[in-house]
């Protein structure tokens, strides 16, 4: 095997400074990726970390369209290599641009754009079906590089749910105030007489934390299954086994944010500790 070039290390450290800048638990998913994917996925979740960037960093929304505009046409460019981005050279070095599908590409930046102006759900189910559309595409791009075939990916809709909602999660937590918390269902608003606004300004109140906790331990995003009851073959998995530890990570750290403060939602969230690393472990080793 050669050695990587100059140009190469620099890439690919960019892609690491990118993915520590929004979850450092990416880097336990990739520890636990069978040794002919781990390469492709630094790459690709760098990818998820700039989208990520610009549904929650940006105050300028005409700016974050424009950037997840150029992103989208990047990637589905037929030919990466023509790139001089350091991201889109890796994704095209490592051969992950060649297995991620058209379709899920697309769902991924179609479901950011939508986020910068979305409107607040009405009801636990609605916001469970937007969490779920933001880590559909993910978990689909991610089980592209994995290789994973299509009758293996009967993952649950908890699975879906949950880590979608870690990441708004983190998105919010980055937003500027007036937007913070968009995703809290209406109803719960109106049950516990709470605007928006109380949510940002003063986040430590009895009725913000009460709501909060609320919503994070609804049922919609509760549960411990990784896996559709008719998917009755593990072993099926084991090439996902990456998917496993960090949805596995993803589960417990939603658990420990249900009774803080607005402020501290998503404290800790992208970094990672010796429990982590444990968690992590025995997910992977109970799918594979």
């Amino acid at each position: 095997m050669s050695r990587p070039t100059a140009e190469q290390n620099n890439d690919r450290l960019f892609c690491w400074e990118q993915v520590n800048s929004t979850n450092r638990l990416f880097r336990i998913s990739r520890v636990f990726a069978h040794r002919g994917c781990a390469e492709k996925l630094l790459p690709l979740y760098a990818l998820f970390s700039v989208v990520e960037q610009a549904c929650s960093t940006l105050s300028d929304e005409h700016v974050a369209f424009s950037k997840l505009d150029w992103w989208r046409r990047e990637c589905l460019h037929q030919d990466m290599t023509e790139s001089q981005h350091p991201l889109l050279k890796e994704l095209s070095r490592t051969g992950a641009a060649s297995e991620l599908r058209t379709d899920s590409i697309t769902r991924l930046f179609d479901g950011a754009t939508s986020r910068l102006s979305a409107a607040a759900p009405a009801d636990m189910n609605g916001l469970a079906s937007i969490c779920m559309e933001v880590h559909r595409p993910q978990l689909e791009l991610e089980l592209d590089v994995a290789e994973l075939q299509d009758a293996e990916r009967n993952f649950s809709q908890k699975l879906l749910a949950r880590n979608g909602m870690v990441q708004l999660l983190r998105e919010s937590s980055r937003m500027k105030e007036q937007g913070r918390f968009w995703w809290v269902p209406l109803n719960f608003l109106a049950r516990y007489s709470v605007s928006r606004e109380d949510l940002s300004q003063t986040p430590d109140s009895p009725a913000a934390i009460q709501l909060l906790a609320d919503v994070l331990g609804d049922e919609a995003f509760g549960g411990s299954d990784m896996l559709d009851p008719s998917c009755s073959r593990p072993a099926d998995y084991t090439p996902a086994r990456h998917v496993f530890a960090i949805s596995g990570l993803y589960s417990r750290k939603l658990r420990q944010i249900k009774d803080v403060s607005a402020d501290g939602l998503a404290r800790d969230l992208g970094t990672p500790g010796p429990a982590d690393l444990m968690a992590a472990w025995k997910c992977a080793r109970k799918a594979g």
